[in-house]
């Protein structure tokens, strides 16, 4: 089930709908949709189905164990309530249970292999291809020939509420078109600990080792690389970190969790993608306060 398949599920209306679970303890599922959804506020509306957007929310808190509905239609909270009272925490969990899946039969691997091929672009999402089409574009480079499109516009419009939300980047307007600007700040910083494990301090190498294993749709991962192949063969990639990586980690640096290091005497050189005024060099990288 690609959460990018249905566009009434969204970050904040899920979050919602799980908190009220937890607030209620044990609604009927009836009582959660006239809570969320009252029928009298939706008769105006005119609609079939005036509570669709609540039976498909709450169809995917099931999928994704964020809850659990008995044969009485009675609801339960699956996951812990710290994990879905705020926002960041829910953010965190729903990270865990989206990305990270590479293989064509898990449920959001469309997801992840459009968040990859996103990543790989760089510059280019704020120029030729809002024109182009980025569903377009993504469809011809990577499932060329394929008649039946795997990926829309409606698709990608669901896509990128939630690539903002679990941390890919952030939305901004330029001219008409909504941008996707990439940054994987928040993505980058709830795995820290996993790509420092017991380090405070690593090479820069290392540490786009264990990020490629960690994040797949990140430099370095399978999915990264698939889409880099797919849509720049001919380029070279080097040991050059994409816009989406080096903006996070610029940030985060700002934000002193993390120092980039230039180690004169080092051999093994990164460079970030060029920013005016931005360290651009980097050998090592320091987890500050681990």
């Amino acid at each position: 089930m690609e959460i990018i398949n249905e566009s009434q599920v969204e970050p904040r209306r899920l979050q919602a709908l799980i908190r009220l679970i937890s607030y209620l303890e044990a609604p009927k599922r009836q009582e959660l949709f006239d809570l969320l959804q009252p029928t009298a506020l939706m008769e105006r509306f005119q609609s079939k189905e005036p509570q669709l957007a609540a039976r498909i929310t709450n169809r995917i808190a099931v999928d994704y164990g964020l809850a659990k509905e008995n044969d009485e239609k009675v609801l339960r909270l699956q996951a812990a309530s710290a994990q879905v009272e705020t926002m960041s925490a829910f953010q965190a969990y729903m990270q865990k249970s989206i990305l990270e899946e590479t293989l064509e039969n898990q449920p959001n691997y469309r997801f992840n292999l459009f968040s990859a091929w996103y990543a790989v672009q760089d510059e280019r999402v704020f120029h030729d291809l809002p024109t182009r089409g980025y569903d377009v574009a993504f469809c011809e480079e990577v499932f060329p020939g394929v008649e039946d499109r795997p990926f829309n516009s409606t698709k990608f419009s669901a896509w990128r509420k939630w690539a903002n939300f679990l941390g890919l980047g952030w939305l901004t307007r330029i001219g008409s078109k909504e941008i996707l600007v990439p940054d994987a700040t928040k993505r980058l910083k709830n795995v820290l600990p996993s790509l420092f494990q017991e380090e405070s301090k690593l090479p820069f190498g290392l540490f786009m080792e264990h990020l490629a294993s960690i994040c797949p749709e990140l430099d370095g991962g399978v999915l990264f690389n698939k889409c880099w192949q797919a849509s720049r063969g001919a380029d070279q990639h080097g040991n050059n970190v994409s816009l989406m990586v080096s903006t996070g980690l610029r940030t985060l640096q700002g934000m002193d969790i993390i120092k980039l290091i230039d180690q004169v005497d080092a051999i093994d050189i990164w460079y970030l993608y060029p920013a005016q005024g931005h360290q651009r060099q980097v050998t090592h990288i320091q987890r500050i306060g681990a």
